[in-house]
Order: structure tokens, then C-alpha cells, then sequence
């Protein structure tokens, strides 16, 4: 980080972690301590940091770390300060509103709670009516209460319940959960080799991993090796950053592992008492050499081998980590499998500075009434078209392209808790026509997204601070469960999910599924906290965690990991019987037509979601996006920094500046993540920069069905 950016974010109120913060001092779940504010968690990220929210006469002044939580590490980010000016932001939804135009035409009428339950429950129940409760979708991300507008959906009936996942990170849960049963974490404080694939850690912030990236490479001076086609603020602080070909990083791995293999460099002992398959794995990897891999990566044969060779010999205390949004290629499951089986041939499976298995704290669970199981199957057909995928999340575009047919049957209402699909989907052209094919458009959120701005009805969230959540459990290596508790009174006239989803329960007769108070709720999870008095621990502290990992628990005779064999599978019977390659084999990605180029996507620490961009103190520093390309293309195109740009695919065509740089490849193009927004209730980015949606063409892994975010080609020129 530039002195000059460093200072600039300290006086936006930005706290950054001291290196001490990273050594931890020991289990903090007993004894009392004095907090000066009120304990509750973040919600501006999928982190979920602890903190302090500091009240004075009844209004929010500060927000500042929860030193107790072992996973945040005692830092709250600027995303996380910003949640201050998020509760106070004259752009927020203040009360439930009923859209009073034609979808898209910005006019409102406000009305009572009242109004807005009985107008959606009367839509919801006419779609009923006409098409079954399948003919209704309920799309929400991830959120303490999501849980609430997920029962409402199972209750009303509709098997087509959809999260975020394959939107994110569905290909590396699958491709861990296949090889190992389960998808570890990597400890990468302790680990003395650290290789990442277009994992950003340093600039696209993932607590605690980024807190222990920076402890272990630049405290203990553990060798990170950064591969990734643009340069950026992790590769500036990578021992190695080699611009990698995009969409060959399976050959990179088949080919690490080709050395690994041949020249019996994997841990033997490990391999054979605790995986399956190694034989068919030796002879599948022969042909994947290093100067195969040089061809298709354009990495050096002699860097590959190198990086092998010392990968190795760092083990157990070296990872190539998997990274979080997976959502690149349509290989992309195929190539989180060769990371978790090259993870596990050097033998770093569950081992200090390898990967771990998570751990997690235990909490009760509230007993409410069940509903029954939905007669109809899913519109996504997730079980037929992607029999290894989680079925609970569905498939997003899938199911996406199947509502635009109206197969295997019609969908007409679409109810979207804290989720903006016009930004989060690709192809926004798709999503716009799917809107528009809706007879009932409803949202929940805090602020008017795009998504919002074509709904029909919009209901306002109270936001995190003002309100109580359920308790969260967030497994790892040093497992925590976190409590979010309201801190303020809400400002405006709204209301937390769990009240909405009984306002409309009410009016669709299915209020017994939801005869409860939050506080009941969580008292029944606090009764099983591993702490005295738990409810009344979460209140004084907000979290109970242990910072103490244990290591080398599931190494042992007894242990079954969750396969079918019961062993680590390099090769994968699963994968074989479900029709897929039971090893990872490698396809050449296609390649960049003539005066094309490939585009690739990222996010910032301060705008990892789009929902952020909107807020003042994060749009200082992000006003406008841009797009990143090469001053050799540049220079052939006769385009300089700050030119006005048009690029376009075949899903759509935006207009943005040019930044040419030489930190990226000449065969791609960059751009952030979260701009162009077509709501005129989001000031700041209104109409400001691109959309990368608009950009961006359908296309999804062939195994988990997740999202493939960079397979899109653009044409770009002068505007």
C-alpha cells in the first residue's frame, strides 16, 4: 500500500490490524471483559468481523474491532467502518414501497407495511393459484436471517428455493468436498509455501486469511508464488508472479504434480495409508510435463519444475490455496480437484501449515413446526443435469435459462432477499427479461438496487445495527460462533426479515410455521454454546471462539473421512458413475478472436459487493471503474489512459474509460466489479462507469453448474 493511500484510509476511519494482531494469545471463551461499545458482528462482507458499535445519545459514533473474535483478528476493515454511514445514508429505503410506473420507471408510491403484505400475498397466492407454488422462485445470498426468507419459500410450498453459490464458490466446495469429504481451510499463518491462483488476497480482503497471508509471508518470510494475468497488489508482495495464460491453470497443477509424481517427491506413508486411487493418478499425470505445460500456460518448463520441486519440499507446511469465488472457467471444478489432490499428495492434509479440517462450535437449535415436502421438482432439474451439486442451493444459470423457456414449467413470481441478480448474473439483458416475464416482482433489501428498481413491491430491511440475529456459527481453524444484537433503533420504518416473513405468513395462512420471537429463537441456540450462561455471554462479549487449532486429528487408523471409499480420492468413483472424468483432464480453453480480447473481473477491499460502491466513504476511492489494457493493443487501437471506450460481447455493450497499463496481458482486458448501476436512488454510481453484467455471457462448469465468469470475449474501441 502506498504511504499516501495508507493515510488516506486511516482518516476514513479505517482500522488496520497491528502485526501482533495476527499472533494469537490462547482460547478466549471464559471470562468477562470490558468492551467499550456494544459487542454484535459485521455485515458489509461475507467475514462476518466482530466489533464495537459505540453509541451516544442514541445515535451511532463510532464503530471499532471486537478484539475477542479469534477469526477477525482484532481489525474492522473500511467496508466494515462504512456500515456507520450505511445506517445514516440518505439513499436508504426508509419505508415499503409499491411500484407506481411500468418496471424500470423509477415511480413509487409510498405505503403502509399494511399495504405492501397484503399486495404481495395477494400476487403470491394468485401465481399460486394459476401455477402451483413451483411457479414461485425465492432467491436470497447469504445473511443471519436468510434463514427466515428461506423457510417462508419452503412453507408456501416452492421446491425453487436459490442461494448464491454457484454465482461464487460452488466449484471449490464440490471439488474439496469429492476429494476429502469436506472442505478444509488452509492454514496459511504457519505455512512456510504459499501458491495462489488469482486468489487476491491482499487487495480482495478475506478475513482471517488475509491477516495470516500477510503474519506468515512477510513476518516469517514464507515464499508466496502468485499466478494471475494481471499484476496486482498480491502480486507486488509475491516472492514470483507469472502471468499466466488464463483459463490453463489445471495444466499448471497436472504438471507440478507430473514432477511431484515422476520424481517420487509426494509423501509416500500419507499417500498410501490414507488416499485411494494413486496408481491411475501416477499414470494420468505422465503425459503433463513441464514443457507440455510451458505450451499451454506460457510459464517457463524450468519455473514449473522448480516451483514443484520446492512445493514438495516445503510440505507439510506448503498449500496451493483454493481461493474463494471460483467462478472463472468451465473447467473450473476440474482444476479445484487437482489443487486439493496435489494439496494432498505432499501430505499437508490436516497438519500446522497445511490444510486443516474446519472445527466448529457447537450451538442448540430452535424446534419450530415443519412444513411439507414440495410435491413438484426443481425448475433448475439440478438433480438430473448436476447430480453432485448441492441441491438446496440450485443452480443459478440453469435455472436462469429455464424460466426464460418456461421449462419443465412456468415461474411467474420472484420474491429476492439481500441479493441484486442484475449485478450479480450475467448476461443482465437475461435477467432483465426474466424480470420483465414476471407477473410479481418482490425485494427485500436496504437500499434500492437495480434489481429493486424492477420490482413490484420493495420492502426495507432493517439494517444489521438495528436489529437481532440468530447466532452464527463460522467453522475453521479456529472456529467461532458470532452474535448480532441490535445496537440502535431503526431510523426509518423498517423491519428485520423475520418480521416481514411473518407479515406475509400471516396473510398466507402460514403463521404456525413462524410462531416465534427472535429472542426465543436465539436463546434456544445460546443453551448449547460451550460457554457458562451463553445468552448472556453473547450479549456482554458477541462471540465465542477458540484460538488454539488442534492438528492431526482425523490422522489416524480409525478415521473415515466422508467418501464413499472412506479415504482421500484422487480417483473418484462419484465422478466416474455421474458421468465426469474421475481425474482431471485438461482441454485447452478457446482463445481470443482476432481483435478480441479475453475479459477478466475483480474485486477491491473497499467494494467487494456491489451493494458498497454507493456509500461516501468507499466511493472516494473507487468513483469510477475502469478498464485495464495493455499498451501494446492500446497503442494498435490508439487508446491512451482516460479515453472513452466502447466494448462489446454478444450479450451486450458498455461504454467506460481506458486505463492502459502494462500489469496486465495483452489478451486481456480488467475491469471492477459493482459500477453502471441503472438505479437513480444509488446517486453515486448512477449511470457512473460499467456494468460488467451487461458484458458478460452465460456460461457454467460442467460439473457444479457454478457460474463462468471469464469466458466472455470483447471487442473494444474508441466510442
Amino acid at each position: 500500500m502506498e504511504r499516501r493511500t495508507f493515510i488516506e484510509l486511516l482518516g476514513a476511519g479505517t482500522l488496520l490490524v497491528p502485526p501482533l494482531a495476527c499472533k494469537l494469545r490462547g482460547p478466549i471463551a471464559a471470562g468477562p471483559t470490558n468492551l467499550n461499545g456494544i459487542p454484535t458482528t459485521c455485515e458489509l462482507c461475507p467475514n462476518k468481523c466482530s466489533l464495537l458499535a459505540v453509541v451516544k445519545e442514541g445515535r451511532l459514533a463510532k464503530l471499532n474491532p471486537n478484539p475477542e473474535n479469534p477469526k477477525s483478528r482484532a481489525m474492522l476493515c473500511a467496508r466494515g467502518n462504512a456500515a456507520i454511514q450505511q445506517v445514516y445514508d440518505p439513499d436508504r429505503l426508509k419505508q415499503p414501497l409499491i411500484r407506481a410506473g411500468e418496471r424500470g420507471e423509477g415511480k413509487w408510491r409510498p405505503v403502509s407495511w399494511d399495504e405492501a403484505f397484503d399486495f404481495a400475498a395477494n400476487k403470491l397466492k394468485a401465481v399460486k393459484e394459476k401455477h402451483g407454488p413451483e411457479g414461485s422462485l425465492w432467491s436470497s445470498t447469504e445473511g443471519f436471517q436468510e434463514v427466515f426468507f428461506k423457510n417462508l419459500g419452503q412453507a408456501f410450498g416452492s421446491p425453487n428455493v436459490m442461494r448464491h453459490p454457484t454465482l461464487c464458490l460452488a466449484s471449490m466446495t464440490l471439488a474439496y468436498s469429492t476429494t476429502f469429504g469436506t472442505v478444509p481451510s488452509f492454514d496459511l499463518l504457519n505455512a512456510d509455501y504459499v501458491i495462489m491462483a488469482g486468489a487476491n488476497r491482499f487487495e480482495s480482503i478475506i478475513t482471517p486469511d488475509t491477516m495470516d497471508l500477510i503474519g506468515g509471508t512477510m513476518e516469517r518470510k514464507a515464499k508466496l508464488i502468485y499466478l494471475d494475468p494481471r499484476f496486482t497488489v498480491t502480486a507486488s508482495k509475491a516472492d514470483e508472479w507469472h502471468p499466466i495464460k488464463p483459463g490453463t491453470d489445471l495444466a499448471f497443477i497436472l504438471a507440478m504434480l507430473n514432477v511431484i509424481l515422476t520424481e517420487e517427491r509426494h509423501d509416500k506413508a500419507f499417500v498410501e495409508t490414507y488416499t485411494l486411487g494413486f496408481e491411475q493418478l501416477l499414470e494420468h499425470v505422465k503425459p503433463y510435463t513441464p514443457a507440455w505445460a510451458e505450451k499451454e500456460t506460457e510459464i517457463p518448463a524450468a519455473d514449473i519444475t522448480r516451483i514443484a520441486r520446492a512445493f514438495a519440499d516445503a510440505a507439510p507446511r506448503a498449500v496451493f490455496y483454493a481461493g474463494r469465488r471460483s467462478s472463472w472457467y468451465t473447467n473450473d471444478f476440474q482444476m479445484r480437484r487437482a489443487q486439493a489432490i496435489l494439496n494432498a499428495v505432499v501430505g499437508n492434509w490436516d497438519r500446522e501449515g497445511g490444510m486443516v479440517p474446519n472445527r466448529k462450535v457447537a450451538k442448540g437449535e430452535f424446534t419450530f413446526m415443519p412444513w411439507d415436502d414440495p410435491k413438484a421438482s426443481r425448475v433448475d432439474e439440478v438433480e438430473k443435469a448436476f447430480p453432485l451439486a448441492n441441491a438446496k442451493d440450485g443452480v443459478y444459470l440453469p435455472l436462469r435459462e429455464n424460466v426464460l423457456k418456461g421449462t419443465p414449467y412456468p415461474v411467474k413470481a420472484w420474491m429476492i432477499y439481500k441479493q441484486d441478480p442484475m449485478h450479480a448474473l450475467p448476461d443482465q439483458g437475461k435477467t432483465l427479461e426474466m424480470i420483465q416475464q414476471m407477473d410479481f416482482v418482490g425485494v427485500v433489501d436496504i437500499a434500492m438496487s437495480d434489481t429493486a428498481w424492477y420490482a413490484d413491491v420493495v420492502f426495507p430491511e432493517s439494517h444489521y445495527l438495528e436489529r437481532t440475529d440468530p447466532i452464527e456459527v463460522m467453522p475453521g481453524i479456529w472456529p467461532a460462533a458470532v452474535y448480532r444484537q441490535q445496537a440502535v433503533k431503526p431510523l426509518h420504518d423498517t423491519k428485520p426479515m423475520l418480521d416481514i416473513a411473518q407479515g406475509l405468513a400471516k396473510r398466507l395462512g402460514l403463521s404456525d410455521y413462524f410462531d416465534y420471537t427472535i429472542e426465543q429463537w436465539v436463546e434456544a441456540e445460546a443453551k448449547e454454546l460451550p460457554v457458562p450462561n451463553g445468552m448472556e455471554h453473547m450479549r456482554k462479549h458477541g462471540v465465542v471462539g477458540f484460538e488454539k487449532p488442534k492438528y492431526g486429528t482425523t490422522r489416524n487408523a480409525v478415521h473415515r473421512f466422508v467418501t464413499k471409499s472412506g479415504k482421500i480420492e484422487l480417483f473418484s468413483e462419484r465422478l466416474q458413475e455421474a458421468g465426469h472424468d474421475p481425474l482431471p483432464v485438461y482441454t485447452a480453453p478457446a482463445q481470443p478472436p482476432a481483435n478480441k480480447f479475453r475479459l477478466i473481473l475483480g474485486r477491491k477491499a473497499t467494494i467487494t459487493h456491489a451493494a458498497l460502491t454507493n456509500l461516501p466513504w468507499l466511493h472516494e476511492h473507487n468513483r469510477e471503474n475502469d478498464l485495464w489494457i495493455h499498451p501494446e493493443p492500446a497503442a494498435r487501437l490508439n487508446i491512451q489512459t482516460g479515453d472513452l471506450l466502447e466494448v462489446s460481447s454478444t450479450a451486450g455493450t458498455v461504454k467506460i474509460k481506458a486505463r492502459v497499463t502494462p500489469e496486465i496481458r495483452p489478451d486481456c482486458v480488467f475491469m471492477l466489479h459493482g459500477f453502471g448501476k441503472k438505479s437513480a436512488w444509488l446517486r453515486r454510481v448512477h449511470n457512473v462507469g460499467a456494468a460488467d453484467s451487461i458484458l458478460l455471457e452465460t456460461a457454467w462448469d460442467k460439473v457444479s453448474g457454478n457460474a463462468a465468469l471469464h469466458e466472455t470475449f470483447v471487442k473494444v474501441g474508441k466510442a
